[in-house]
């Protein structure tokens, strides 16, 4: 049974969305405005806000699940602007900025070149392709968002055929969710592309494919996916590796593919040990064991607490779905008097910033 504050959490999560929406004529009609900046502690909170292209991926997808589950027409009818929106927004790379405040796009490496995201493409295209398998019009022009964006990861596969796809433009590091989203994004492409549009193209499979088997080799023994190889203990981006791996495996269309995306006792055993890691890091309260666990800037992020307690409910076993009840409970015992759950489980109680919102609807909703 799904508990009713679990339910309450999701509703009030899909109203927030709904007064965040802006159908102001112009650029933006169709885009969430996010009151408070990209994250935290990393960034200022309260910089200024910014109508972030994630944030219309997990936006409009939330959406339109919502609307088909609940019949709501007008669900489904803002989904679908919060799509036609972001494909606006796509780079003629075929990427997207990560934008930060005030509508600034990242500078990472301090460059002070154009620098499309890994990350922020990948919330795109899982929003993106998983509406469309659940039934969103099948549009060019979001045909061509697909095809652009499978084309732009492979641009930045580096080296060449090794299954390492940066974080962002010119980054020099081999960060392991910048490979996994990569993973899970170039399926979602691949299938989409396959089972709505009638098109199979092969490369978008083979680069998810190599990514996959290439993280699978950098898990620690104690099971943790670390930030980037060999380097960051960390709960947040371990269960944001196994979430995208999960997804890139459920979202396939074929045992065929599924089977040889990666070996199935090499996929069971990084998710049995990714499972025992994650169950370890929660307390007997519900609380995240942060200190020995996290040396990332996601530390003491609630979205941890969905995140992590959707793939442990999906790994499945009574130990791990035992660790993500207590999360969720801990989770859905901070809500705020909004209803929606604060972004973070220490000091001032902020909610509304909308692409952590509609990210924890997918995760306490998607899959499980």
């Amino acid at each position: 049974m799904i508990p009713s504050d679990l339910t309450a959490t999701c509703d009030a999560i899909v109203a927030y969305l709904v007064r965040c929406q802006d159908f102001t004529p112009g650029q933006y009609y169709g885009a969430f405005w996010s009151e408070k900046a990209y994250h935290g502690p990393l960034l200022d909170w309260h910089a200024g806000g910014s109508h972030h292209p994630r944030g219309a991926g997990s936006g409009g997808l939330g959406l339109w699940l919502a609307g088909q589950e609940r019949d709501d027409d007008d669900l489904c009818r803002r989904a679908e602007a919060a799509f036609d929106w972001v494909v606006t927004r796509q780079h003629e790379s075929g990427g997207y900025f990560e934008i930060q405040n005030n509508e600034r796009p990242s500078d990472w490496e301090c460059t002070g070149l154009e620098e499309c995201s890994t990350i922020e493409v990948s919330f795109v295209i899982h929003g993106l392709a998983n509406a469309l398998l659940a039934g969103l019009p099948p549009k060019a022009c979001y045909l061509e968002c697909l095809h652009r964006a499978g084309h732009w990861y492979l641009s930045i596969e580096w080296p060449p055929g090794s299954g390492i796809f940066p974080h962002h433009e010119r980054s020099p590091y081999d960060t392991l969710n910048a490979n996994l989203h990569t993973g899970e994004a170039l399926a979602a492409i691949f299938t989409a592309l396959r089972e709505v549009y009638g098109r199979t193209v092969n490369i978008f499979y083979q680069g998810a494919r190599r990514t996959v088997r290439h993280t699978l080799t950098l898990q620690w023994p104690n099971g943790c996916f670390p930030y980037r190889a060999n380097d960051g203990i960390t709960i947040n981006y371990t269960s944001l590796v196994v979430w995208c791996l999960l997804n890139a495996v459920e979202t396939l269309p074929e045992m065929h593919y599924r089977g040889d995306v990666a070996p199935a006792e090499d996929v069971r055993r990084a998710l049995e040990m990714a499972g025992k890691f994650l169950s370890g890091c929660v307390a007997a309260d519900g609380t995240l064991l942060w200190d020995e666990n996290e040396t990332s800037t996601a530390k003491h992020n609630m979205w941890t607490y969905a995140l992590t307690a959707n793939v442990l409910r999906r790994i499945g076993g009574e130990g791990n779905v035992a660790a993500a009840e207590r999360l969720l409970g801990y989770a859905l015992s901070q809500r705020s008097a909004s209803g929606l759950l604060p972004m973070r489980d220490e000091g001032e109680e902020i909610t509304e910033c909308a692409y952590m919102q509609a990210d924890m609807l997918l995760f306490l909703t998607q899959g499980v």
